[in-house]
């Protein structure tokens, strides 16, 4: 695996994380557990090209690749060998219906955060399975969670984005990822009944008004990668799950559609990335 240096250029959408400024963002992980794949555990990618050693993704592993966006700037143009994503590359590995939903977008960082989250796993993928970013082929699942074709081994991913921040995550097992820029949420109480358990909402009530936004953000993050995993998306409501967002996240209790609440393994936090204007 080539590693990336501190003073190599910079692409349209970098993983470099900061101490202080840039973008926080919420990011949670949530994997089914497999006994034959051992005890999961993350792997933080530098960036998506090259990210895995020749023999893969290793058992219990889960790739991941979190990654702040800038709206249409790229600092690598003209480099052979960027630390994130070439915007130009990344836009030629798309097939006709990804090339049609980044043209729907109206605004630019929109566009850029689609186009980074689909080129990424494009390459993410590719490197797992050994073949070209561009010759993947994905179908949805019954709930709309995309599906890798013709893979050589059973591989499991998930992707999200919002504006100026992707993530996407890989592994052997069933897993889903969810990511939000942290930001004050208007209409907390009428957007925590539609997606907290009266347990959970009755936490949110307890904590300082300040971070009230950061913890409901957590829970959202943690439940839309859980069903996400589950390939169920909001085909169950949100609301109908119940976790502990502590910092150890655990799922308490789910619906029976997906199975024992002790399958499930969570993994959450924030991180501040360095982000250009």
């Amino acid at each position: 695996m080539r590693q990336a240096s501190d003073n190599e250029p910079w692409g349209f959408a970098s993983a470099t994380s900061v101490p202080d400024g840039g973008i926080a963002v919420a990011w949670a992980v949530a994997i089914k557990r497999d006994a034959a794949q051992g005890e999961p555990h993350l792997r933080w990618l530098p960036h998506p090209i090259f990210p895995c050693p020749a023999e893969g993704l290793g058992a219990g592993e889960v790739a991941i690749w979190l990654a702040a966006v800038s709206g249409g700037q790229d600092d690598n143009a003209g480099t052979s060998e960027p630390t994130a994503l070439n915007l130009e590359r990344s836009a030629t590995i798309l097939d006709a219906q990804e090339r049609e939903r980044l043209a729907r977008f109206r605004h630019i960082d929109d566009r850029c955060s689609y186009l980074a989250a689909h080129a990424g796993t494009r390459f993410i993928l590719a490197s797992i399975v050994d073949r070209s970013p561009d010759a993947l082929q994905f179908r949805p699942s019954q709930h709309g969670k995309p599906m890798l074709l013709d893979s050589p081994m059973e591989i499991d991913f998930s992707l999200s984005h919002a504006r100026g921040v992707v993530a996407v995550t890989a592994s052997r097992m069933a897993v889903g990822v969810d990511v939000e820029p942290l930001r004050d949420i208007t209409h907390l109480k009428s957007m925590s009944e539609l997606v907290l358990s009266e347990d959970e909402q009755s936490v949110v009530r307890q904590v300082p008004k300040a971070t009230r936004s950061q913890l409901f953000l957590r829970y959202w993050t943690l439940k839309e990668a859980l069903l996400k995993a589950a390939a169920l998306g909001f085909s169950i409501a949100p609301n109908a799950l119940t976790v502990d967002a502590g910092p150890a996240p655990t799922v308490l209790s789910v619906p029976s559609e997906l199975g024992p609440a002790a399958q499930w393994q969570l993994s959450a936090g924030v991180t501040r990335l360095m982000h250009r204007q």
